[in-house]
Protein backbone atom coordinates (compact mmCIF):
# COMPACT_ATOMS: atom_id res chain seq x y z
CA UNK A 1 0.00 0.00 0.00
CA UNK A 2 1.39 3.55 -1.03
CA UNK A 3 0.86 6.72 0.71
CA UNK A 4 -0.21 9.10 -2.26
CA UNK A 5 0.54 12.85 -1.24
CA UNK A 6 -1.47 14.92 -3.33
CA UNK A 7 -4.04 15.58 -0.68
CA UNK A 8 -1.69 16.44 1.73
CA UNK A 9 0.05 19.23 -0.32
CA UNK A 10 -2.94 21.98 -0.31
CA UNK A 11 -4.48 22.81 -3.40
CA UNK A 12 -3.18 25.25 -6.42
CA UNK A 13 -5.99 26.71 -8.48
CA UNK A 14 -5.83 26.43 -12.18
CA UNK A 15 -8.29 28.71 -14.14
CA UNK A 16 -10.10 29.07 -10.76
CA UNK A 17 -10.02 25.44 -10.67
CA UNK A 18 -8.89 23.49 -7.69
CA UNK A 19 -6.07 20.73 -8.73
CA UNK A 20 -5.59 19.03 -5.21
CA UNK A 21 -7.34 19.47 -1.28
CA UNK A 22 -7.72 21.61 0.93
CA UNK A 23 -4.68 21.98 3.37
CA UNK A 24 -4.13 19.49 6.10
CA UNK A 25 -1.40 21.68 6.82
CA UNK A 26 2.31 21.21 7.09
CA UNK A 27 2.84 19.91 10.24
CA UNK A 28 -0.45 17.33 10.49
CA UNK A 29 0.94 15.81 7.14
CA UNK A 30 4.05 15.46 8.11
CA UNK A 31 2.94 13.73 11.41
CA UNK A 32 0.71 11.23 9.36
CA UNK A 33 3.08 10.41 7.40
CA UNK A 34 5.07 9.22 10.01
CA UNK A 35 2.11 7.30 11.58
CA UNK A 36 1.63 5.34 8.75
CA UNK A 37 5.79 4.33 9.02
CA UNK A 38 4.87 3.28 12.60
CA UNK A 39 2.23 1.28 11.03
CA UNK A 40 4.22 -0.85 8.91
CA UNK A 41 3.80 1.37 5.41
CA UNK A 42 6.86 1.93 3.93
CA UNK A 43 5.92 3.67 0.14
CA UNK A 44 5.25 6.80 -0.59
CA UNK A 45 4.19 8.66 -4.05
CA UNK A 46 4.53 12.39 -4.90
CA UNK A 47 4.98 14.52 -7.76
CA UNK A 48 6.80 18.12 -8.23
CA UNK A 49 3.12 19.54 -9.47
CA UNK A 50 1.05 18.52 -6.13
CA UNK A 51 1.08 21.69 -3.98
CA UNK A 52 3.75 23.22 -6.43
CA UNK A 53 6.80 21.12 -4.62
CA UNK A 54 5.03 21.42 -1.36
CA UNK A 55 4.14 17.49 -1.70
CA UNK A 56 8.17 16.39 -1.69
CA UNK A 57 8.94 19.41 0.85
CA UNK A 58 6.33 18.12 3.68
CA UNK A 59 7.82 13.99 2.47
CA UNK A 60 10.87 15.04 2.48
CA UNK A 61 10.67 16.14 6.55
CA UNK A 62 8.57 13.89 7.11
CA UNK A 63 11.18 10.88 5.87
CA UNK A 64 14.15 12.65 7.66
CA UNK A 65 16.31 10.12 9.63
CA UNK A 66 14.06 7.04 7.97
CA UNK A 67 15.10 7.39 4.17
CA UNK A 68 16.33 4.05 4.26
CA UNK A 69 12.79 2.50 5.32
CA UNK A 70 10.86 3.83 2.30
CA UNK A 71 10.31 3.43 -1.25
CA UNK A 72 9.47 6.45 -2.88
CA UNK A 73 7.99 7.48 -6.22
CA UNK A 74 7.54 10.78 -7.58
CA UNK A 75 6.60 12.03 -10.87
CA UNK A 76 7.58 15.03 -13.55
CA UNK A 77 6.24 16.65 -16.15
CA UNK A 78 3.25 18.63 -14.70
CA UNK A 79 4.35 21.63 -12.50
CA UNK A 80 3.47 25.17 -11.41
CA UNK A 81 4.51 27.74 -13.73
CA UNK A 82 4.28 32.00 -13.08
CA UNK A 83 1.14 33.56 -12.75
CA UNK A 84 0.19 29.72 -11.13
CA UNK A 85 -0.18 28.61 -15.41
CA UNK A 86 -0.03 24.60 -15.47
CA UNK A 87 3.29 23.53 -17.46
CA UNK A 88 2.49 20.31 -19.56
CA UNK A 89 6.47 19.54 -20.10
CA UNK A 90 8.31 16.19 -19.86
CA UNK A 91 10.76 16.98 -22.93
CA UNK A 92 14.34 16.12 -22.29
CA UNK A 93 16.16 19.18 -21.83
CA UNK A 94 13.35 18.89 -18.26
CA UNK A 95 13.81 15.98 -17.14
CA UNK A 96 17.02 16.66 -14.97
CA UNK A 97 16.22 20.00 -13.71
CA UNK A 98 12.82 18.27 -12.77
CA UNK A 99 15.34 15.22 -11.15
CA UNK A 100 17.59 17.72 -9.14
CA UNK A 101 14.68 19.68 -7.58
CA UNK A 102 13.00 16.90 -6.77
CA UNK A 103 15.83 15.10 -5.44
CA UNK A 104 15.94 18.32 -2.76
CA UNK A 105 13.04 18.80 -1.84
CA UNK A 106 12.32 15.45 -1.02
CA UNK A 107 15.71 15.70 1.10
CA UNK A 108 17.38 12.57 -0.45
CA UNK A 109 19.91 11.58 -3.41
CA UNK A 110 17.92 8.30 -4.74
CA UNK A 111 14.70 8.26 -5.84
CA UNK A 112 13.28 5.09 -6.03
CA UNK A 113 10.55 5.12 -8.99
CA UNK A 114 10.54 7.83 -11.28
CA UNK A 115 7.48 8.85 -13.71
CA UNK A 116 6.52 10.64 -16.36
CA UNK A 117 3.30 12.51 -15.05
CA UNK A 118 2.11 13.34 -18.49
CA UNK A 119 2.50 11.84 -22.27
CA UNK A 120 5.77 12.37 -23.74
CA UNK A 121 6.31 13.30 -27.37
CA UNK A 122 7.45 9.38 -29.04
CA UNK A 123 10.20 11.05 -30.69
CA UNK A 124 11.82 12.50 -27.52
CA UNK A 125 11.84 8.88 -26.02
CA UNK A 126 14.88 7.97 -27.20
CA UNK A 127 17.12 10.67 -26.27
CA UNK A 128 14.97 10.66 -22.83
CA UNK A 129 15.89 7.00 -22.45
CA UNK A 130 19.42 8.35 -22.62
CA UNK A 131 19.68 11.01 -19.75
CA UNK A 132 17.15 8.30 -17.23
CA UNK A 133 19.64 5.39 -17.50
CA UNK A 134 22.62 7.93 -16.93
CA UNK A 135 21.12 9.31 -13.72
CA UNK A 136 19.98 5.79 -13.07
CA UNK A 137 23.78 4.65 -13.42
CA UNK A 138 24.62 8.05 -11.48
CA UNK A 139 22.51 6.48 -8.42
CA UNK A 140 20.16 9.15 -8.59
CA UNK A 141 17.27 6.63 -9.54
CA UNK A 142 16.20 3.12 -9.51
CA UNK A 143 13.52 2.50 -11.45
CA UNK A 144 11.29 4.62 -14.33
CA UNK A 145 8.01 4.95 -15.70
CA UNK A 146 4.70 6.73 -16.62
CA UNK A 147 1.94 7.26 -14.85
CA UNK A 148 -1.00 6.82 -17.17
CA UNK A 149 -4.27 5.33 -18.49
CA UNK A 150 -3.21 4.88 -21.87
CA UNK A 151 -2.14 1.53 -23.00
CA UNK A 152 -0.73 2.75 -26.38
CA UNK A 153 1.24 5.27 -24.46
CA UNK A 154 2.38 2.52 -22.06
CA UNK A 155 3.32 0.17 -24.71
CA UNK A 156 4.80 2.90 -26.82
CA UNK A 157 7.83 3.48 -23.31
CA UNK A 158 8.20 -0.28 -23.09
CA UNK A 159 9.08 -1.05 -27.01
CA UNK A 160 12.07 2.29 -26.06
CA UNK A 161 13.01 0.00 -22.33
CA UNK A 162 11.47 2.40 -20.24
CA UNK A 163 8.86 1.14 -18.52
CA UNK A 164 9.55 -0.77 -15.23
CA UNK A 165 6.65 0.11 -13.33
CA UNK A 166 3.42 1.85 -14.51
CA UNK A 167 0.68 3.93 -12.09
CA UNK A 168 -2.35 3.72 -13.80
CA UNK A 169 -6.15 4.41 -12.25
CA UNK A 170 -8.45 1.13 -11.62
CA UNK A 171 -11.16 0.88 -9.95
CA UNK A 172 -14.23 -1.60 -9.76
CA UNK A 173 -16.65 1.15 -11.63
CA UNK A 174 -13.76 1.43 -14.22
CA UNK A 175 -11.03 -1.30 -14.38
CA UNK A 176 -8.45 -0.51 -16.26
CA UNK A 177 -8.43 -4.33 -17.83
CA UNK A 178 -6.14 -4.26 -20.88
CA UNK A 179 -3.63 -2.36 -19.16
CA UNK A 180 -3.55 -4.53 -16.35
CA UNK A 181 -3.08 -7.46 -18.67
CA UNK A 182 -0.14 -5.49 -20.43
CA UNK A 183 1.89 -5.36 -17.44
CA UNK A 184 0.85 -9.06 -16.19
CA UNK A 185 2.52 -10.03 -19.83
CA UNK A 186 5.51 -8.15 -19.44
CA UNK A 187 6.45 -8.33 -15.78
CA UNK A 188 6.14 -4.46 -15.30
CA UNK A 189 5.32 -3.42 -12.09
CA UNK A 190 2.78 -1.62 -11.68
CA UNK A 191 1.10 1.10 -9.20
CA UNK A 192 -2.97 1.48 -9.14
CA UNK A 193 -4.50 4.71 -8.15
CA UNK A 194 -8.32 5.78 -7.92
CA UNK A 195 -9.15 2.38 -6.44
CA UNK A 196 -11.86 4.33 -4.44
CA UNK A 197 -13.22 6.18 -7.82
CA UNK A 198 -12.77 9.72 -5.68
CA UNK A 199 -14.85 8.48 -2.96
CA UNK A 200 -17.67 6.83 -4.98
CA UNK A 201 -16.43 3.54 -3.56
CA UNK A 202 -15.71 4.59 0.16
CA UNK A 203 -19.25 4.08 1.68
CA UNK A 204 -18.97 7.37 3.20
CA UNK A 205 -21.59 8.93 1.01
CA UNK A 206 -23.83 6.02 0.55
CA UNK A 207 -26.68 7.92 2.94
CA UNK A 208 -25.54 11.58 2.93
CA UNK A 209 -23.98 13.84 0.37
CA UNK A 210 -21.20 15.41 0.75
CA UNK A 211 -20.61 19.32 1.37
CA UNK A 212 -16.65 19.13 -0.39
CA UNK A 213 -15.08 22.58 0.27
CA UNK A 214 -14.37 24.62 -2.78
CA UNK A 215 -10.60 24.13 -3.04
CA UNK A 216 -11.32 20.26 -2.96
CA UNK A 217 -10.92 19.08 -6.62
CA UNK A 218 -13.95 16.64 -6.31
CA UNK A 219 -16.23 19.63 -5.73
CA UNK A 220 -15.47 20.60 -9.73
CA UNK A 221 -15.47 16.83 -10.63
CA UNK A 222 -18.26 15.09 -8.77
CA UNK A 223 -20.52 18.22 -8.64
CA UNK A 224 -24.27 17.08 -9.39
CA UNK A 225 -23.41 13.71 -8.89
CA UNK A 226 -25.56 11.40 -7.07
CA UNK A 227 -23.05 9.17 -4.69
CA UNK A 228 -26.35 7.22 -3.43
CA UNK A 229 -26.47 5.40 -6.46
CA UNK A 230 -23.67 3.32 -5.32
CA UNK A 231 -24.74 1.90 -2.11
CA UNK A 232 -26.03 -0.53 -3.90
CA UNK A 233 -23.00 -2.75 -4.01
CA UNK A 234 -22.73 -3.20 -0.28
CA UNK A 235 -25.89 -4.61 -0.14
CA UNK A 236 -24.12 -8.38 -0.04
CA UNK A 237 -20.98 -7.61 1.24
CA UNK A 238 -20.36 -9.82 4.38
CA UNK A 239 -20.74 -8.40 8.10
CA UNK A 240 -17.05 -7.50 8.41
CA UNK A 241 -16.08 -6.10 5.11
CA UNK A 242 -16.51 -2.10 4.47
CA UNK A 243 -17.41 -0.67 0.79
CA UNK A 244 -14.16 0.73 0.79
CA UNK A 245 -12.20 -2.69 1.74
CA UNK A 246 -14.03 -4.71 -0.87
CA UNK A 247 -13.02 -2.45 -3.35
CA UNK A 248 -9.21 -2.43 -1.94
CA UNK A 249 -9.30 -6.43 -2.15
CA UNK A 250 -10.92 -6.27 -5.36
CA UNK A 251 -7.75 -4.76 -6.76
CA UNK A 252 -4.98 -6.40 -4.72
CA UNK A 253 -6.50 -9.67 -5.57
CA UNK A 254 -5.47 -9.39 -8.94
CA UNK A 255 -2.20 -11.16 -9.63
CA UNK A 256 -0.98 -8.10 -12.00
CA UNK A 257 -1.34 -5.50 -9.43
CA UNK A 258 1.72 -5.06 -6.98
CA UNK A 259 0.64 -1.59 -5.06
CA UNK A 260 -2.28 0.47 -4.51
CA UNK A 261 -1.75 3.93 -3.86
CA UNK A 262 -4.45 6.05 -1.52
CA UNK A 263 -4.78 9.06 -1.09
CA UNK A 264 -7.08 9.44 2.59
CA UNK A 265 -6.31 12.66 4.59
CA UNK A 266 -6.65 11.14 8.06
CA UNK A 267 -5.13 7.92 9.99
CA UNK A 268 -8.46 6.44 10.80
CA UNK A 269 -9.24 5.91 7.20
CA UNK A 270 -6.19 4.61 6.24
CA UNK A 271 -6.14 1.72 9.26
CA UNK A 272 -9.08 0.90 7.72
CA UNK A 273 -7.50 0.61 4.75
CA UNK A 274 -4.82 -1.12 6.04
CA UNK A 275 -7.15 -3.87 7.81
CA UNK A 276 -8.28 -4.85 4.63
CA UNK A 277 -4.83 -6.12 3.85
CA UNK A 278 -5.37 -8.58 6.06
CA UNK A 279 -8.78 -9.75 5.23
CA UNK A 280 -9.41 -12.86 3.44
CA UNK A 281 -10.32 -13.06 -0.22
CA UNK A 282 -14.20 -12.38 -1.08
CA UNK A 283 -13.69 -15.05 -4.13
CA UNK A 284 -13.56 -15.23 -7.60
CA UNK A 285 -17.85 -15.54 -7.56
CA UNK A 286 -18.37 -12.91 -5.37
CA UNK A 287 -16.59 -10.59 -7.14
CA UNK A 288 -18.30 -11.41 -10.75
CA UNK A 289 -21.22 -10.26 -9.18
CA UNK A 290 -19.71 -7.35 -7.57
CA UNK A 291 -18.46 -6.53 -11.04
CA UNK A 292 -22.01 -7.22 -12.66
CA UNK A 293 -23.68 -5.05 -10.62
CA UNK A 294 -20.84 -1.82 -11.24
CA UNK A 295 -21.26 -2.37 -14.76
CA UNK A 296 -24.57 -1.31 -14.43
CA UNK A 297 -23.17 2.18 -12.23
CA UNK A 298 -20.48 2.96 -14.35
Amino acid sequence: MCVGTWQLAGPVNFDGKADGHPDPGKENAIRLIRELGERGLNFIDSAEQYGDGEAERRTGLALEGQRDQWIISTKFGYRVGPGVTRIDDSSPPTILPSLEGSLKRLKTDCIDIYLYHCAPDPADLEEARGLLEAARDAGKIRFFGISTGSLEMAEALHEEGLLDVVQFPSSLLNPASDLTRFCGQHDIGTQVRGVLAQGRLSGKYFSQQPAWDPNDNRSQHLAGHDLFRYAVLADKLPENYSMSQAAIRWVLDQPEHDSICLGAKNLADYETAIAALELPSLGADFFDQLEESAAKLA
